[in-house]
């Protein structure tokens, strides 16, 4: 038998097949529509059936309790007590009460008055305790029920509803009272009604299509835990609710104004249970049919096939990298021809594959495995492990100043330093490295990213060259297997937030991923912001400890963002000085706080404002020029307006910042010295710097009475800027104990919760009139307010 033949045979068999496949999934749909239609016509039927019997139930309850009423209406023992005492009367009505076993019974005169009540308490206990009611000599709420005739109504009494019949209680033709018994709506009766029904049965409350169940009873499967929760997703009227419940509901009456409803109910699954057994038969028969048929065609064509499965097995192992397997698929002509190629191609590809390798999963530089290889490697890793990305610090100046040969060479030798750790090392970027640190946890971040500092920060010299090497690292902590990618994304991102804020390492925290997105998110709408006025000023008062009087404000700025609300400046300062838009938006300040400058000044305050300026705008010679001329241009800014700088600025005595600053205060502008201690500057710096006021940073502030360090390095500031000749203003005052220990100190100015939190404009001017900081034997006067505008470090 030929090739050819086998082929032929192969195409008729899959047609069979196919054929076969096809009849039975023809036969197999049309039979399940049959049954679907089966399924909701016995459905319906059910349905109709335990709705006709709740009704009936309920209707038979409704003729019983009439009845019965009508009969006790005739007692003549009954009528003599009725104008007695309540007593006797509520003897006499609990005898007819229990009679029927009602769960109420109840007495009114003439003038429809409460006579007597009688409510039986824990029905569903075996000891019922029967107890007057208390409405007894209280006006019955439902008047229009107190008729000539037998009426029903559904009366609520302590969160239960009770099927009432109320019928007259006549002498001769004359009305003297009426009478009512019946039954509570409760579990008792649900059950009752669950049972003859075979539905689950439940009684509730509607109002303008708000459901609210009182009670309901189980029969079956059905999982009822739900219908107890107020936000339950099932109500019997909801049409929402079709898809997953059979039901129908049978309104009694109102309740308040609240349609009282009894419902029969049902989980479909439950119900068509039995009737989705046909179809799963049918499916089992069409199963077993189509494996004898798929047995008998695997029997033929195994023998055709068997060559074709050797070469889909043998190209699996070729592509997983084994090339050692024999090739042996058949003995015929073709499929020998066949065999040699596929042997020569496994030679060529390995051969290949293996200078593929060194190419792809080692650094050229570092001859360290790069990113590739670290996707291989840890599906393997089955131990927790750190991952740790490591940045090397000022690369890109070392290029641009010694050469990109030099560059190269860092790169050789922070490799080489970080292989004396021992750990897992990759190369993945050119100044950036992965370090694998096994068997390690998060309470090991720290020895760690030590560890790795301490081989990196010792100075390298190259060609009598020191250079002092420093990284940052972003820590992510893994439990054993876990994405490449993830892995990756987290390290990096934990990285850039140690890179912005100048740390040695950062924990991967899920945070991070949100301030990237609203950091770019802010990014993108900066400018605009600024363009379309969306930014607002908030003040916040320093306190004069000399006269006890409110002086000077902090002026906040922050962002009215449209859909984010109010952002604070830490969210969008850093990105104004990376973007460019520091100019525009310390301008937008300066603007506005002149303007509200002039806004107190006509409403009688005359305020000093003072512009919190960052250290992009003090290198800026336009911004710096521009700045000159606004207090130039206006009348007294320069005894009104104030500018604060934060120490970092003029670290450098050399720089255009020194430059700049030196020429503000020649033109007179009034300079201060914002979040002193938090940099690198000292006392001795700042003699050399025409500045005139110093802020004591809120870190050495708010701890002030419990710690002290703090006391001792505040004290010592204050002295020694009075020698200097400089005021200082402490910020973040939130006690009177704090408040109470600077004035004794001699500090000059004070600010913080304490006094006040920051306000906008018009809530701050109402603050002061009524503060007891700004009292005037005439009037009213704030001599001089220091609006500080924080663009970059906000309180």
């Amino acid at each position: 038998m030929t090739l050819k033949d086998y082929s032929l045979k192969s195409k008729i068999f899959f047609f069979f097949i196919l054929l076969l496949i096809a009849v039975q999934t023809v036969s197999f749909f049309t039979t399940r529509f049959s049954n679907e239609r089966l399924e909701e016509q016995q459905l319906t039927s059910q349905l109709s059936q335990a709705e006709t019997l709740l009704k009936n139930e309920l209707d038979s309850r409704s003729y019983y309790l009439t009845a019965f009423v009508e009969t006790a209406a005739k007692d003549y023992g009954l009528k003599q007590v009725l104008v007695e005492d309540t007593r006797s009367l509520l003897v006499a009505l609990n005898n007819h009460r229990k009679r029927i076993d009602a769960d109420i019974a109840i007495a009114f005169n003439n003038e429809g008055t409460i006579i007597g009540e009688l409510v039986v308490k824990d029905s569903n206990q075996e000891i019922k305790r029967v107890s007057a009611g208390n409405q007894i000599k209280e006006k019955f709420a439902y008047q229009n029920f107190l008729n000539d005739e037998s009426e029903q109504l559904f009366f609520p009494i302590d969160k239960e509803i009770y099927q009432l019949v109320i019928t007259p209680l006549k002498n001769g033709d004359m009305i003297i009272g009426h009478i009512g018994f019946g039954y509570a709506i409760n579990s008792r009766l649900a059950n009752r009604l669950a049972n003859l029904t075979g539905f689950s049965v439940g009684f509730g409350l509607e109002n303008s299509g708000n459901w609210q169940w009182l009670v309901s009873e189980q029969v079956g499967l059905f999982d009822y835990s739900a219908l107890d929760e107020p936000d339950s997703s099932f109500s019997p009227l909801s049409d929402n609710s079709r898809s997953t419940y059979i039901y129908a509901n049978y309104v009694l009456g109102d309740v308040d104004k609240q349609s009282l409803t009894a419902t029969t109910f049902q989980l479909r699954s439950n119900l068509i249970a039995a009737i989705k057994q046909d179809s799963v038969q049918l499916l089992l028969m069409i199963a077993v049919t189509l494996i004898m048929s798929l047995i008998g065609a695997y029997i033929i064509a195994s023998g055709v096939t068997m060559p074709l499965r050797k070469l889909v097995s043998l190209s699996k192992d070729i592509a997983q990298g084994n090339y050692e397997q024999d090739i042996n698929i058949g003995k015929t002509r073709e499929f020998s021809q066949l065999a040699d190629q596929f042997e020569h191609m496994q030679e060529a590809i390995q051969s290949r594959e293996q200078e593929i390798t060194e190419q792809a999963y080692l650094d050229s530089l570092t001859a360290l495995p790069n990113r590739n290889q670290f996707y291989r490697d840890l599906p393997k890793v089955d131990n927790p492990f750190l991952l740790c990305q490591i940045n090397i610090r000022r690369l890109s100046d070392i290029n641009d100043t010694l050469g990109h040969e030099v560059g190269d060479e860092v790169i050789i030798e922070v490799a080489n330093r970080l292989r004396s750790l021992s750990q897992p090392l990759y190369h993945t970027s050119g100044n950036g490295f992965l370090l694998r640190c096994d068997n390690e946890t998060e309470d090991d971040i720290k020895e760690c990213s030590q560890k790795i500092n301490s081989v990196i920060e010792q100075s390298f010299n190259y060609q009598n060259i020191d250079l002092h090497l420093q990284v940052n690292i972003g820590v992510s902590t893994s439990d054993g297997w876990t994405q490449a990618n993830q892995l990756l994304k987290e390290v990096d991102a934990a990285m850039q937030i140690a890179k912005r804020s100048n740390l040695l390492y950062q924990l991967y925290d899920r945070q991070i991923d949100q301030n990237t997105l609203d950091r770019l998110q802010l990014v993108n709408r900066l400018r605009l912001a600024i363009e379309k006025d969306e930014f607002v000023l908030f003040y916040q008062p320093k306190l004069n400890l000399q006269n006890n009087r409110i002086e000077e404000v902090e002026a906040l700025v922050r962002w009215n963002h449209p859909v984010n609300g109010l952002i604070t400046p830490d969210a969008f300062i850093q990105i104004a000085d990376q973007t460019g838009q520091m100019a525009a938006l310390s301008n937008w300040v300066l603007n506005k706080s002149i303007e509200q400058f002039y806004i107190w000044r006509e409403m009688g305050l005359e305020l000093k404002i003072a512009i919190n300026i960052s250290p992009e705008n003090l290198l800026d010679d336009d911004f710096c020029q521009q700045l000159v001329s606004i207090f130039k241009s206006h009348d007294k800014l320069n005894d009104s307006i104030r500018i604060e700088i934060t120490e970092d600025a003029f670290m450098d005595h050399d720089s255009k910042a020194v430059e700049n600053i030196n020429l503000l205060r020649k033109e007179g502008i009034y300079l201060s010295i914002d979040d002193y201690g938090t940099g690198y500057s000292s006392l001795a710096q700042l003699k050399n710097l025409p500045v005139q006021e110093l802020k004591i940073d809120r870190c050495f502030v708010q701890q002030l009475i419990s710690s002290d360090a703090d006391k001792l390095i505040v004290r010592s500031t204050i002295q020694l800027s009075h020698q200097l000749g400089l005021k200082v203003v402490a910020e973040g005052v939130e006690d009177k104990k704090t408040l109470d220990w600077l004035i004794s100190q001699g500090c000059e100015k004070a600010q913080g919760f304490y006094i006040s939190r920051p306000l906008a404009a018009d809530n701050f001017y109402t603050w002061l009139k009524q503060s007891d900081y700004s009292k005037n034997e005439e009037k009213q006067q704030v001599d001089g307010i220091t609006s500080n505008v924080s663009t970059f470090n906000p309180s």
